[in-house]
C-alpha cells in the first residue's frame, strides 16, 4: 500500500482483511433462489465461481423451500454482521465520531453507521412504520441508484449494496487520512 500515513495504510490493511474474509463466508452460504427446490447438488452463485470459489453443496435430501428460505436467512444474517464488522473497524480508528461531509465516501459511512446501528441494536428488520428506517431506505436507494420500493427488509445484496458502501467506505478512509493524492494532497 503506497501512502506516507500510517493510520491510513492500518485502516485499510484491515478493510482488506475483511473483505476477502466475508466473500469467503458468502461464497459458502449464497443467496439461493427457488429454481433450486427438488436438487439435491447446487453450485454457489456466479459472483463467488467469478472470484474462484467453484464451490457446490450437496444435500441429502432435495431442497425444499424450507431449506431455501433457511439458507437466505443465513446469508442475510452473514451481511448484517459484516456491515457490524465494517462499523466497527472504521470506529476503533476513530473515524466515525464526526463524519466528515466534505470527503469523498462520506454517505457510504453513514449508511453503514445506519445499518450498524439497526442490527446491532434492534432487530435488524425493516420496519416500514419507522420514519427513521423510511428515510434509511431512500438515502440508500438515491445513494446507490436502485430501486429499493419493494424491499421488506434492508437491502443487503453483495453486488449492489455492500461493495459499493465498502468501497464508499474505502474513499473516504484515503480523503479522511489525507491520503497523498486523494482531496487535492500532493
Amino acid at each position: 500500500m503506497s501512502t506516507t500515513n500510517p493510520s491510513a495504510q492500518v485502516v485499510l490493511a484491515d478493510m482488506e482483511a475483511l473483505w476477502p474474509s466475508f466473500v469467503n463466508c458468502r461464497a459458502h452460504f449464497p443467496y439461493v433462489d427457488e429454481g433450486v427446490i427438488g436438487k439435491k447438488c447446487v453450485p454457489t452463485a456466479p459472483y463467488y465461481i467469478a472470484r474462484g470459489f467453484r464451490i457446490a453443496f450437496v444435500f441429502s435430501t432435495p431442497v425444499s423451500k424450507a431449506a431455501v428460505t433457511r439458507i437466505n436467512e443465513v446469508g442475510h444474517w452473514i451481511n448484517q454482521n459484516f456491515v457490524i464488522r465494517l462499523y466497527a473497524l472504521l470506529d476503533c480508528h476513530h473515524l466515525t465520531e464526526s463524519i466528515d461531509q466534505a470527503v469523498d465516501g462520506w454517505k457510504d459511512v453513514d449508511l453503514v453507521r445506519r445499518l450498524r446501528n439497526y442490527f446491532a441494536h434492534g432487530s435488524g428488520k425493516y420496519d416500514r412504520a419507522n420514519k427513521d428506517h423510511q428515510r434509511t431506505m431512500q438515502e440508500l436507494a438515491t445513494h446507490l441508484g436502485v430501486d429499493f420500493s419493494s424491499e421488506s427488509d434492508f437491502p443487503l445484496s453483495i453486488n449492489t449494496v455492500l461493495e459499493p458502501l465498502f468501497k464508499g467506505c474505502k474513499k473516504y478512509v484515503k480523503g479522511r487520512l489525507a491520503i497523498p493524492g486523494i482531496r487535492g494532497q500532493p
